[in-house]
């Protein structure tokens, strides 16, 4: 059973949802993101979102980005998948047919382990402990930020030694792929399990991106300084420019191929060895990220 709440209160605010205009939107340097102040302590939350580029603008968005592409591209998307494979293989093959939840030993761990292994992390296994309390206090708006403190400087200690900017381009890459890419893997294997048995695993992630995104809206704030909610799950099947679940513009995912070849790692093992066991697949209520709470499979 596929369970998707429906929208609660914060999904009945105003949305753009044409697609053009959350393309041109997304495209105009007008549209900016809040400013996270200055001189927050380092190796705390407040500090990590003054370093990266997701909460920059202008020449501080461009230079950060620049930092996290010269990551990514020291990251493969082949050797990526392979390790992700091989990482959800390791969960099926431990299980030894009793149930597991995949979205907790693969969907949310597998991802941070292979990136943090790929990103120089003295220990991947702590790495992957630490993303789910720093995801869930990284975006405005959330609980109390400094929950998260102790997690992002954990953080800091376990990864390279840098100045603060490439450090926390590392910690970013991290976060940004830990929910969405968790609700691209838990969705693609509960979709090709339930109805699509022998679809290929990379088939499922991208019709999942087209037509279930993990990430529905973002946000900007407009040249009038008011607050603009723009969706990411609007464009049509047959949109020529493809779906928005990576963005687009100025700010579109700068490591959509290494979020696909691990997501597609991850599913592989799991669609080729696993069945559902008829535990409900619950979402939560849009418009947060549509990642599955828990997905229990065994071996087939």
């Amino acid at each position: 059973m596929d369970t998707r709440a429906a929208p609660g209160p914060a999904a009945a605010a105003p949305v753009v949802t044409d697609p053009a205009r959350v393309r041109a939107i997304l495209a105009d340097p007008r549209y900016t993101v809040p400013d996270p102040g200055r001189g927050a302590p380092p190796g705390t939350m407040h500090w990590l979102r003054q370093n990266v580029a997701r909460f920059s603008n202008g020449a501080d968005h461009r230079r950060r980005r620049e930092l996290a592409e010269q990551l990514l591209r020291g990251l493969d998307p082949g050797l990526l998948r392979a390790l992700a494979y091989h990482e959800a293989s390791a969960v099926v093959d431990r299980a030894a047919g009793r149930p597991f939840d995949a979205m907790a030993l693969v969907a949310r761990r597998v991802p941070g382990l292979v990136l943090a292994a790929g990103l120089g992390a003295a220990d991947p296994e702590q790495v992957a402990g630490e993303l789910a309390t720093v995801a869930a206090a990284y975006l405005p708006g959330a609980a109390d930020p400094r929950r998260a403190d102790a997690s992002v400087a954990r953080l800091t200690e376990l990864l390279p030694a840098e100045p603060a900017e490439p450090l926390a381009a590392r910690i970013g890459l991290l976060i940004q792929a830990y929910a969405a890419t968790a609700g691209l893997i838990g969705t693609s294997v509960a979709d090709g399990l339930r109805a699509d048995r022998g679809t290929p695993a990379a088939e499922l992630v991208r019709r999942t991106l087209r037509d279930h995104p993990p990430v529905l809206v973002t946000g900007r704030v407009g040249p009038d300084g008011e607050p603009v909610t723009l969706g990411l799950a609007s464009a049509a099947p047959d949109d020529p420019d493809g779906p928005l679940a990576f963005g687009a513009g100025l700010r579109s995912c700068p490591g959509a191929a290494q979020a696909c070849a691990l997501a597609e790692g991850a599913a592989e093992p799991l669609l080729a060895r696993c069945r559902l066991t008829g535990e409900p697949v619950r979402y939560p209520a849009p418009p947060a990220p549509q990642v599955p709470g828990r997905l229990e499979l065994t071996e087939a």
